[in-house]
């Protein structure tokens, strides 16, 4: 069996909050946020000189919605982090995750999440 090589890279949820409170939206994005794009084709910008961690930030602020719950923006965010290539995402929140909202997005996302920390998630992909 081949040894999977881990990508990890780290997520403060915190700080996208605050940069998308802020953020003046295009009305593109307001329609995109309010259209269900599972099946939809992204461009992935697999630039060599970008790392996954930040491609998934570029990805969460253009894709993600404080319009929409914590949960759906976090499955969703680890479903692009998925897509990066990312297989161990180190999750930094302003609160505590309730283990209800933690058994959704790990139902949700197929993932594991173990607290590692205050308000700090390591969840494997």
């Amino acid at each position: 069996m081949a040894k999977q090589h881990t990508i990890s890279a780290v997520f403060d949820y915190t700080t996208f909050l605050g940069v998308s409170s802020s953020k003046t939206w295009t009305f593109l994005e307001i329609f995109s946020s309010l259209v269900p794009r599972s099946g939809a084709k992204r461009n992935k910008c697999h630039q060599e000189d970008t790392r996954p961690e930040e491609r998934l930030w570029q990805h969460a602020i253009s894709e993600l919605s404080i319009q929409e719950s914590d949960v759906h923006n976090l499955i969703r965010l680890l479903e692009l982090a998925r897509s990066e290539g990312i297989n161990k995402l180190t999750l930094m929140m302003p609160y505590d995750l309730e283990s209800q909202q933690i058994k959704l997005i790990t139902d949700e996302a197929n993932v594991n999440i173990h607290p590692s920390g205050q308000d700090e998630f390591t969840i494997l992909l």
